[in-house]
């Protein structure tokens, strides 16, 4: 086995550390033909791990889509049981597809909720001690990278807007590069694929070179702790605003106004726009079109413009 993060690192060691409790020891090795072993601390560990840490937090999961053959489950780490809905410290989604399995192929449910839960209290540092130095690097590249030489920027290959007058640059994009997928991609990632080609053929996508139209009636992107306000208006005698119903807004927000409207808040996903959003998570957009109760209206309507448009 190549050498963990727990054993390399003094400061990795004491995440959450438990005195009398050694979770390390409570991992199981798995063993693959041509691979290498590896170590995996079961879910129910990973539990045990929390609540020990934290007796009187939480973990909730709810369903985000469910059908007689396939169940998509988010699940959010709460450090205390009294924690408001937003005020999560991890998160993670997991689906799971029926089987043919006899033993657990109709169990698809429970397994989605368990692989969430299980994701979620890794990201919360119930796990993350036992990642292998030597496995690969990620296979994309998820944001900016940090200069070698001062001077010199790193390229990154994450797709970027410039944004027009007045807008606020959203983070970890570089200017007018169409978004690249992986051969394979990913339904989500073909629906934005799509999304970026046709606005590209409209005139509508913002900055490159010339030739390229720029971006009207822009939703700007708020500063910390505000609410979006628009910069102009559809060209209809309708003006929107934050405040309005969500149906009303859903009838006058065009899908360029959409992808520019930036999320609020203490999530996730706050201060990234809901182009962003749908390009990183797909999924996450439908809870945002029905489940979000904040009182920044434009966030559901933006996401209900970009499901239609799907």
């Amino acid at each position: 086995m190549s050498e963990l993060l727990y054993n390399k690192s003094k400061a990795v060691e004491e995440l959450n550390k438990v005195e009398g409790f050694y979770p390390l020891e409570l991992a199981r090795v798995i063993s693959n033909e041509g691979q290498e072993e590896q170590r995996y601390l079961d879910v129910k560990y990973r539990k045990l791990w929390f609540r020990l840490v934290n007796p009187t937090g939480k973990i909730i999961s709810r369903i985000v889509h469910f059908t007689e053959n396939m169940a998509v489950v988010e699940a959010r780490i709460y450090l205390d049981k009294c924690d408001q809905e937003d005020n999560y410290i991890a998160n993670s989604f997991s689906q799971k597809f029926r089987t043919a399995d006899t033993q657990f192929g109709d169990k698809f449910l429970e397994m989605a909720e368990t692989a969430a839960i299980g994701r979620a209290l890794s990201d919360a540092g119930y796990g993350l001690q036992f990642a292998d130095v030597g496995e690969g690097n990620d296979p994309m590249q998820v944001d900016a990278g940090i200069s070698i030489n001062q001077g010199t920027r790193m390229q990154t290959a994450v797709p970027v807007q410039t944004p027009a007058p007045g807008m606020q640059q959203p983070p970890n994009q570089s200017a007018g590069t169409m978004p690249s997928f992986p051969p394979q991609a990913t339904p989500g990632q073909q629906m934005m694929e799509q999304f970026y080609k046709e606005a590209q053929a409209n005139g509508n996508t913002i900055g490159g070179g010339t030739g390229i139209g720029q971006m009207t009636n822009p939703v700007m992107c708020p500063a910390a702790g505000t609410v979006p306000v628009m910069q102009q208006m559809p060209s209809n005698p309708q003006s929107l605003d934050p405040n309005m119903p969500v149906e009303e807004l859903v009838k006058w927000m065009s899908y360029e106004q959409a992808i520019q409207v930036a999320v609020t808040g203490q999530g996730k996903f706050s201060g990234k726009t809901m182009g962003q959003v749908a390009m990183e998570s797909p999924s996450s957009l439908q809870w945002f079109a029905e489940q979000y109760h904040g009182q920044n209206h434009f966030i559901p309507a933006a996401a209900r413009v970009i499901l239609a448009k799907a």
